[in-house]
């Protein structure tokens, strides 16, 4: 039924396109479903849900050697309205300038179920089960107490239609979770706050994971500030690493850094260590970015970018593979005003050949971060320098005492260079399945 709607929302839109006699048009259309619980302490204290959705028209405009792209985003379906927005984006098209880009056509798109089933029959209950499951996991545990907690279920459906024939549209679940806890002892108290994103129900492993944020809310109550060091190795958690390796080396895979001049990548370069192999998978089973097509409609596939350390593929969206006559790989990006950019999907780094223990082990003196208070490192030069919020100091190849406070500085495009370890375990964190890493030449201070 909910189908139906929305195939008559896009006729609708796609008539008001054919009256004004647009002949080059793009309409990129989202349902959105949220079911939330919020908690205040151990209560479930408010239950809600949410059903909106939005539309993108863009509308090109050929000239002699460039293409003038006009982009609206809509949520009404008044008439007047549509007719509004598409005057509007095709006189943005008259105006703007960019290359000479066309929309994709019809091609081969695979085959990805990216919902679950008895989420789209039964959000609610399967939301109340889940929410339940995790206020009981946290009331379990000992010496902390829940503050807060958001728990959703997202259910999304993408329509895309254009011009060139073609009309798609997917399906996608997927789950939110922010959660804190406080402890308290002697005086001193520490919360732990955990905000993230889940694809799978197989992800959210409640009773490890409160285990998990219980241990380091009680840890920070006893953590020292670390012992400065130069040269020092660090292990960085998969959470980490997403925010240090997907906007630094995702970066510099993109054809537009390519294009703009400021990747630092040529095909064939050796960029990283031996022991680092890089995907960006669009299909991956569990990443939070995978689909069958990209934010124009073209296939997602995956595209090996570093082999052994060696810089192999740049990462296409469909301007940027015109502009270098080859085809997309299926990495264009939805921005919230509904441009569209060149970006990654889902990153994966292959498993190493040692357990995340005997990593630790191996290290004499070293430092193993879970969490930074923000890390921010800047795309182009790769440099970075973030406050640590949870960690551990090695000593002997074991854990010393936890720590906070300080800083770990260095750069992310010299950091892969110097991997020391990678594990065999690898865990989701969003869009990336990443193992845990251990980085020579890091600078650590107080």
């Amino acid at each position: 039924m909910r189908e139906k709607m929305s195939n008559e929302r896009l006729d609708l839109i796609e008539k008001g396109l054919s009256s004004k006699n647009i002949e080059e048009y793009e309409i990129y259309l989202v349902e959105k479903n949220i079911y939330e619980t919020i908690f205040l302490k151990n209560q479930a204290d408010n239950e809600r849900e949410i059903r909106d959705f939005e539309y993108f028209i863009r509308v090109l405009s050929q000239k002699k050697d460039e293409t003038g792209i006009g982009v609206i985003k809509g949520n009404s379906l008044d008439k007047g309205q549509i007719d509004k927005n598409i005057d509007i984006c095709a006189t943005l098209s008259k105006f703007n300038s960019s290359t000479k880009y066309f929309f994709p056509g019809k091609t081969h798109i695979s085959d990805l179920n990216t919902a679950d089933k008895k989420i789209l029959d039964d959000p609610i209950a399967i939301k109340k089960d889940l929410a339940e499951e995790l206020i009981s996991e946290a009331s379990q545990q000992k010496d902390v107490k829940t503050t807060f907690g958001r728990f959703r279920i997202h259910s999304n459906h993408s329509f895309l239609r254009n011009s060139n024939a073609l009309n798609l549209d997917s399906k996608k679940t997927f789950f939110f979770v922010e959660f804190a806890l406080k402890a308290q002892k002697n005086g001193k108290l520490s919360e732990f706050w955990d905000v993230e994103y889940y694809k799978k129900k197989e992800h959210l492993k409640f009773n490890e994971r409160v285990n998990n944020w219980a241990r380091r809310a009680k840890d920070t109550l006893r953590a020292e500030k670390p012992k400065p060091a130069d040269n020092a190795i660090v292990i960085f958690t998969p959470p980490v690493l997403k925010e240090a390796i997907s906007p630094v080396i995702g970066f510099h895979a993109l054809a537009l850094a390519h294009f703009e001049k400021l990747s630092r990548y040529n095909i064939g370069d050796k960029v990283a260590s031996d022991n680092i192999t890089l995907i960006d998978n669009g299909l991956l089973d569990g990443g939070l970015s995978s689909n069958s097509w990209d934010a124009e409609g073209n296939p997602q596939q995956k595209t090996e970018v570093l082999k052994n350390g060696v810089f192999q593929n740049r990462l296409y969206n469909q301007k940027y593979a015109i502009l270098d006559d080859v085809l997309s790989t299926g990495n264009a990006k939805r921005a919230e005003s509904g441009t569209v950019v060149n970006g990654i999907s889902n990153l994966t780094v292959l498993p190493g050949d040692i357990s995340l223990e005997e990593m630790i082990s191996n290290v004499k003196e070293g430092y193993y971060i879970e969490q930074f208070s923000w890390l921010h490192p800047d795309e182009t030069s790769g440099n970075f320098g973030a406050e640590i919020r949870n960690g551990y100091y090695i000593k002997n190849g074991e854990f010393q005492n936890p720590i906070k406070l300080g800083n770990v500085s260095g750069n992310v495009l010299e950091m892969v260079k110097n991997c020391v370890y990678i594990s065999k375990e690898r865990e989701f964190s969003e869009n990336v399945l990443f193992p845990y890493m251990a980085f020579n030449n890091l600078n650590v201070s107080s």
